[in-house]
């Protein structure tokens, strides 16, 4: 039997695990970065994906004004590092990316730094933003693909040699049908 009296305002976590990314924006100067699962590939030719980010979020503000940003793919033994920038505004702490243990690199083709620890940065310039409700999607056209020469395979990258983050209700792992490996509570 299904049950159907559920609360639509949920209704996205149905859609969850969620690959987790941390989006680079603003300047090596004055950066900021943001973890989110709410990101999407929207078209390869133009190369085209989408960040889903709340209005109120200090990085919505900085990609509104840069319009530049970067994706950034953490591999999961970053998980501490990657929960602690999606913890903290960088308007109350314009030190969180350092504090995680983060170094932050010049991007080659826009102002917004990618973060070297992570092995995948795809460098984008905003090209549109669709307002979706609370969240604004934030569309931004791939100029510039940075992947760790390690992890590079024919198609993307060697899955068994970059274990990305995956996220479900307060829980991270590396394998999207095992969600139970690191919890937040346990995270400092």
């Amino acid at each position: 039997m299904k049950i159907s009296n559920i609360d639509l305002k949920t209704a996205y976590r149905f859609l969850y695990p969620r690959f987790t990314i941390i989006v680079s924006s603003g300047t090596l100067s004055n950066p900021n970065a943001l973890t989110i699962a709410w990101s999407t590939p929207l078209s390869a030719d133009p190369p085209l994906l989408g960040v889903l980010i709340a209005n109120k979020r200090y990085s919505h503000e900085i990609i509104k004004e840069t319009k530049s940003f970067v994706v950034n793919i953490p591999h999961f033994n970053l998980v501490e590092e990657t929960h602690f920038v999606g913890q903290i505004s960088g308007r109350e702490d314009p030190k969180k990316i350092e504090k995680a243990g983060f170094t932050l690199e010049p991007s080659k083709k826009i102002a917004a730094p990618r973060i070297k620890e992570c092995k995948i940065n795809l460098e984008c310039k905003l090209v549109d933003t669709i307002t979706t409700g609370d969240h604004d999607m934030f569309v931004g056209e791939i100029i510039e693909i940075a992947v760790d020469s390690t992890i590079r395979d024919e198609w993307s990258y060697d899955l068994s040699k970059h274990q990305s983050i995956y996220w479900r209700q307060s829980k991270f792992s590396s394998d999207a049908y095992r969600l139970n490996v690191v919890n937040e509570e346990d995270l400092t």
